[in-house]
């Protein structure tokens, strides 16, 4: 049987050699992002203009700005608002349909990329993703519904009159925590649902998740361990980005200075890029995480011939 090590170790191999797909992924939630983004920038830059508040807002946040855009324009932070809401609904399918065209890249590491059959793979598993977005959804409103409304009114309901604080806070914290966690298993579950569904040609949406919860219950340790790892190392960048980034210094380049009027610009170019690194490593940790899960579950299921897609490329699995 194959480890967790193993699995996580091919999964980082298979996510070197899907950097194309990852690409993919990137850009394209770029692209909704800045969709989403476009009109709160018309709607700024029309108000300010090139005044001097213009400028300011480059070197920080106004408060006494923000007042004054709201009581000027009224409604228009509910319409923004709106626009985010919609573009992030659109992004959950599109998401979704990607997944299939990242995982069809599993199957076979050593071929080359090609954007059509990526494409052409997406539009094979989409509408059995977006089907499996909709039981997720399901699995999400479920946790909401009954751990962090019946149960947390429960517990609000029974530390109601403690009179130590501090152990009715504990009790509240124990109810998020059991929310974090059952909504991790549900993306595990889903994870491995994604993978079934791609390894297994013609597999259904029910039958896979099924088979993924089973799978997921039966092999929890190893299967929660190379979920974790790779989502973790993603969160862990975002650590890195937030200690490493000499904060002092780009609030001190965006001052405004009448030797370097680029100087700001840059600044804000530089650091605009540095954080698209940081996304862009973090999908590409989400991509050594569905590598890793589908090493883990083709060389736990799998037959011998799809089972050296699952590790280092041209490789077997490595037993235990």
């Amino acid at each position: 049987m194959i480890t967790a090590r193993v699995a996580i170790r091919q999964g980082f191999a298979l996510a070197r050699r899907a950097r194309s797909a990852v690409w993919i992924l990137f850009l394209a939630n770029l692209g909704l992002a800045a969709l989403a983004a476009l009109p709160i920038y018309q709607g700024i830059l029309n108000f300010t203009g090139h005044s001097l508040m213009a400028e300011k807002l480059t070197a920080g946040f106004s408060v006494n700005w923000f007042i004054d855009f709201s009581m000027s324009h009224q409604g228009a932070l509910g319409r923004y608002g709106e626009i985010i809401v919609i573009l992030g609904l659109i992004a959950l399918p599109v998401n979704a349909i990607l997944a299939g065209g990242v995982l069809s890249r599993f199957r076979n590491p050593r071929e080359p990329f090609r954007v059509g059959q990526f494409f052409r793979d997406c539009r094979r598993y989409g509408w059995r993703m977006i089907w499996l977005m909709a039981i997720a959804l399901l699995c999400y409103w479920l946790v909401f519904r009954f751990i962090n409304g019946e149960f947390n009114d429960l517990v609000s309901r029974s530390t109601r009159y403690w009179m130590d604080d501090r152990v009715a806070f504990f009790a509240h914290l124990g109810v998020g925590a059991l929310v974090l966690l059952a909504l991790a298993f549900v993306n595990l579950v889903v994870d491995f649902a994604q993978v079934r569904l791609v390894l297994r040609e013609g597999a259904g949406v029910l039958e896979s998740f099924l088979a993924s919860l089973g799978f997921s219950l039966g092999w929890f340790p190893k299967a929660a361990l190379v979920y974790a790892v790779p989502s973790l190392c993603g969160l862990a960048l975002l650590g890195v980005y937030r200690l490493l980034v000499p904060w002092h210094l780009i609030h001190m380049g965006l001052v405004d200075s009448p030797q370097d009027p680029y100087r700001g610009p840059l600044v804000l170019a530089l650091l605009f890029i540095v954080q698209q690194l940081v996304i862009f490593g973090r999908y590409w940790f989400r991509v050594a995480a569905w590598g890793s899960e589908w090493a883990l579950y083709s060389g736990s299921r799998a037959p011998a011939p799809t089972s050296a897609a699952a590790g280092e490329p041209g490789s077997p699995p490595s037993a235990c």
